[in-house]
């Protein structure tokens, strides 16, 4: 008995000096599996869609975000938007018109074109600061307004207006503008109206116009960029006027967010219309808010007068930085871990990095894993930005190599400009 007892601790003692043996040999290659390894990459070339930016220049505004904290976030859940193509353009479309006009032009009569039954006409009070010193116009109570169409009779008696708005009505309903407003009868046919006020006005009174004719079958259609770099010549636009054939002749102006407006010249290059913009002296005064280019036509459709107001906003920014083409990586065991792009600048500031990750199924579809966003303070000395990519998440998709950078947005947080977008960025596999 003493002796099987013994042989069997001689066994177990054997069996537990083998494992120990096999850990010990197993452990220094489970620890170089592990180990954390670099490599680097090449950016992908730019392709249709991507949006890039030329000569690097220096910002004259001063930067909305100068936070120096770093900052990442990983999203192992995302939406399939994440791999959507930005808008680079915006397109809008508009039933109305507007004007400026003094308390002189409104003495004397102004003309509109109208076009649909039961159209709203407004009549809102300018401030002027031409002279200097900001100067508000009086503002028109609804019952002094006066319209009479063009070519009737002078005996004609019949009334084209079917209801006033005073300032209050028009507060309530958001307008806080104090303006007034008129809408036309149902009965009142297109043509040309001529409206009045009762009362003269103040001749160097300013006053805005607003025609909004819902319903018409004439709608002004207008796409253009929707962000604009500050050594941009000229601003490229499409415009179309629905149910009309007729050539337009449009007139553009630009109005940055601080409420100046600029008259701009507007041409039409190869059947492309485009207006020149402004200098970089000319830029907002603020890298708050959007800009504004408005585009106004008057024409005739079917010899009918047809006057159109539209507007879209884009920013205005200056190109700041740009990616290098150089990737360094992390890997571990197999899967990467983070990213690290050097970013080429001239002047310190803020700056993010946003990108979504795809690996390869079965099949050899790429499939979303994760979107990642970095942002960092940077300078000459210090110009690189990490994207973390959770390697955790990625073992736990099940997806293979190739892995795929995709969406790869640069951002210029001081301006709040996006400055760069590749779609198809980075095809990785280590």
């Amino acid at each position: 008995m003493n002796r099987l007892t013994n042989a069997l601790v001689s066994i177990t003692a054997g069996f537990m000096l083998a494992g120990c043996q096999s850990e010990e040999q197993q452990t220094p290659e489970l620890e170089q599996n592990m180990q954390v390894v670099s490599k680097q990459f090449t950016l992908a070339m730019v392709q249709a869609g991507d949006i890039t930016v030329g000569n690097i220049q220096v910002p004259t505004l001063d930067a909305i975000n100068n936070s120096k904290d770093k900052i990442g976030f990983v999203n192992s859940m995302p939406n399939q938007q994440a791999l959507a193509l930005p808008q680079s353009n915006t397109r809008s479309e508009s039933d109305e018109f507007w004007m400026t006009v003094s308390g002189a032009e409104l003495n004397k009569g102004v003309k509109l074109a109208i076009s649909q039954p039961s159209s709203i006409i407004r009549v809102a009070p300018r401030a002027d600061n031409r002279s200097g010193a900001i100067i508000k116009g009086r503002s028109i109570s609804p019952e002094q307004l006066q319209l009479q169409k063009v070519g009737d009779k002078a005996d004609n008696k019949a009334s084209y207006i079917q209801s006033l708005t005073d300032a209050d009505a028009l507060a309530t309903a958001g307008l806080a503008d104090h303006s007034s407003a008129l809408t036309l009868s149902s009965s009142a046919t297109a043509g040309t109206y001529k409206l009045t006020v009762a009362q003269p006005l103040p001749e160097s009174g300013q006053y805005l116009l607003n025609v909004k004719e819902k319903g018409s079958p004439y709608k002004l259609k207008l796409s253009a960029n929707n962000r604009v770099a500050s050594d941009e010549l000229t601003m490229p636009f499409t415009l179309q006027l629905s149910n009309s054939q007729t050539a337009l002749q449009p007139q553009a102006s630009l109005k940055h967010a601080n409420g100046n407006i600029q008259t701009l010249a507007v041409e039409q290059v190869n059947g492309q219309w485009q207006a020149t913009l402004p200098t970089i002296s000319n830029m907002p005064s603020s890298n708050a808010g959007l800009s504004e280019i408005q585009v106004n036509v008057q024409t005739q459709v079917n010899g009918q007068a047809v006057y159109r107001t539209v507007k879209t906003a884009f920013k205005q920014f200056v190109a700041s930085a740009k990616l290098s083409s150089n990737v360094e990586s992390q890997w571990l065991d197999g899967l990467p871990l983070q990213l690290t792009f050097a970013v080429e600048l001239q002047q310190e500031g803020r700056f993010g990095v946003n990108a979504a990750l795809t690996g390869t199924d079965m099949t050899g579809k790429d499939i979303l894993i994760l979107t990642s966003q970095s942002a960092a303070w940077l300078t000459a000395d210090s110009s690189t930005i990490s994207l973390d990519l959770d390697a955790a998440a990625i073992k736990r998709s099940g997806l293979k190599a190739p892995f795929k950078l995709k969406a790869l947005e640069l951002v210029d947080q001081g301006q709040m400009a996006r400055l760069s977008y590749q779609q198809q960025a980075l095809t990785m596999s280590l």
